[in-house]
């Protein structure tokens, strides 16, 4: 299955393409923390995982066709 992969602002930095959005193969039953592994994101950074506009976990599944962003957590003060 191929899924669009958006990094966010500064963590653009870690796309395996150099590119902010990019398609990823994963096999057919693929959650995220699979996703994160291909992509070799690292592990200890922290981030907001949202499929197809909702908030995702690490064992959240994928399907053929989803748009995962990926992004830094806001920080306020």
């Amino acid at each position: 299955m191929k899924v669009d992969v958006h990094l966010l602002g500064t963590l653009a930095q870690y796309s395996p393409t150099g590119e902010e959005k990019f398609k990823v193969e994963l096999p057919g039953e693929a959650v995220i923390h699979q996703l994160l592994a291909a992509i070799n994101f690292p592990a200890a950074l922290e981030r907001m995982i949202l499929v197809n506009g909702v908030q995702a976990q690490l064992f959240t599944r994928l399907k053929n066709g989803d748009e995962v962003f990926i992004f830094a957590p806001a920080a306020g003060g």
